[in-house]
């Protein structure tokens, strides 16, 4: 999958790490610190943090949310764009008493930061659906993901984007490589990877026919559906178990593995020399909505989209999301509901923020409806986008420092299958164990 555009704030799909101690010290702190003073909406003077590479972007929103409303002022700040000094930050400003009024989220954090205390729980006031914000307008498994794993019940932040995984072809490759098959949303996994082989046979090797599905290993939201889709699964929250060596999985990385030397190039451990879609190096790639600003002006060929392959007649489409959240120790929560109710509203901050091309809102409504469908091609196929939004599966992070252990757990078993000839069976069965040996540290 090529990267989301920086992805907007160095999404790692691996946990935050170095930080369970310090969550559990501010988690000991129950709510001592916690405001809960509502405040006032009108004349209220409210914080919003979120990463380095989205100041710009919310800064527009927030002028025009203060030109709606002039007797309400919010200042932006910066959060680190790097995962793991990001959630220290907010530790380290709770233990302060210096959180933001309104803060962003990551799916990978978003249960830490919930048993940290941090992120304030909003159930009550979507189903009141308090100022027309409805949690029954969200598509539930983007909701879902800021449903912390110890109160399901809670709901700790709100997804910004709809961000599954899409399958991105550059026309121009195919036309060069005299290949009229074009993907269709009927596809399966054989017929991508029969046509990647082909325009990789027929270039000598020019273009790549597929991106590697797997990367270097790293790609969680492509194997977590596939492994889903043969049955399996990466992680049970009910048993905190990883099945990632189990036979349906062993499955499923045997799928994902085929593409490497094939459709894909042979395995490399060094991600900055794997072919770019945006580059026109390759014919095929996964990758998510919010790259199409980056594709658009980077990418002078023709290219399109389409829906993910399927297993079985099983959509296999990944994802993730990043979102806001209201700080417990927030004086101010109604002032900070009043602009999360703005910034989700269709005439709010969600229409400047499909203006920019990489949103797709996380709303049943917006996915079908919204402005983002109108924009210029290329694409042209934006019901892709809208399909593998509906359709994406997104799995529940790993507890504390698990999450980073199956990073690096499947990554060498990967390494271990393609580059030393260890069966998949065996690599994947070690990599297993040492998952389930980071799940019972976490206990």
């Amino acid at each position: 999958m090529t990267r989301t555009a920086g992805r907007r704030r160095s999404r790692s799909w691996a946990a935050v790490a170095g930080t369970a101690a310090l969550l559990a010290l501010v988690s000991a702190c129950g709510n001592s610190s916690s405001g809960g003073g509502a405040g006032s909406v009108e004349g209220s003077k409210i914080t919003l943090s979120v990463q380095a590479g989205l100041v710009p972007q919310f800064k527009k929103y927030v002028a025009a949310y203060e030109a709606a409303y002039p007797n309400r002022k919010i200042t932006v700040e910066s959060l680190p764009d790097d995962a793991t000094q990001y959630v220290q930050q907010l530790v380290t400003e709770r233990l302060g008493n210096k959180l933001p009024d309104v803060l962003m989220n990551v799916d990978y954090a978003a249960n830490q930061l919930a048993d940290g205390n941090i992120t304030l729980d909003v159930a009550d006031r979507l189903k009141e659906g308090k100022l027309g914000l409805k949690g029954s307008s969200f598509l539930p498994q983007f909701l879902g993901q800021y449903r912390p794993v110890s109160h399901p019940e809670e709901i700790t932040g709100l997804p910004v984007s709809a961000d599954s995984t899409t399958l991105f072809y550059n026309k121009t490759i195919f036309q060069k490589a005299g290949v009229t098959e074009l993907p269709k949303a009927t596809w399966t996994w054989d017929d991508l990877y029969r046509v990647g082989a082909e325009i990789q046979q027929k270039t000598g090797g020019r273009y790549a026919g597929l991106f590697p599905p797997l990367g270097i290993g790293d790609q969680a939201a492509v194997y977590n559906p596939v492994i889903r889709a043969y049955g399996g699964f990466v992680y049970d929250p009910k048993t905190k178990k990883s099945g990632i060596g189990e036979p349906a999985a062993v499955k499923a990385w045997t799928q994902l593995l085929k593409a490497y030397g094939t459709a894909a190039p042979k395995y490399s451990a060094n991600s900055a020399g794997l072919p770019k879609f945006e580059q026109g190096q390759t014919a095929m790639a996964f990758s998510v909505r919010a790259t199409v600003p980056t594709q658009k002006e980077t990418l002078k060929d023709d290219w399109d989209v389409q829906t993910m392959p399927k297993i079985d007649g099983n959509p296999t489409v990944g994802g993730g999301s990043y979102g806001l959240s209201i700080s417990r120790a927030s004086n101010h929560q109604d002032a900070a509901w009043a602009f999360l109710a703005w910034f989700y509203s269709q005439d709010g901050g969600m229409k400047l923020a499909q203006a920019t091309g990489q949103v797709v809102p996380p709303t049943l409504e917006g996915v079908d409806n919204g402005a983002w469908r109108q924009l210029p091609a290329p694409p042209q196929n934006e019901a892709a986008f809208a399909q593998d939004a509906k359709d994406a599966y997104l799995p529940p992070a790993l507890p504390g420092a698990a999450q980073k252990a199956l990073t690096d757990s499947v990554i060498k078993a990967v390494q271990q299958v393609e580059l030393q000839h260890k069966s998949v069976a065996s690599a994947f069965g070690d990599a297993e164990k040492a998952v389930n040996q980071a799940l019972q540290s976490a206990k």
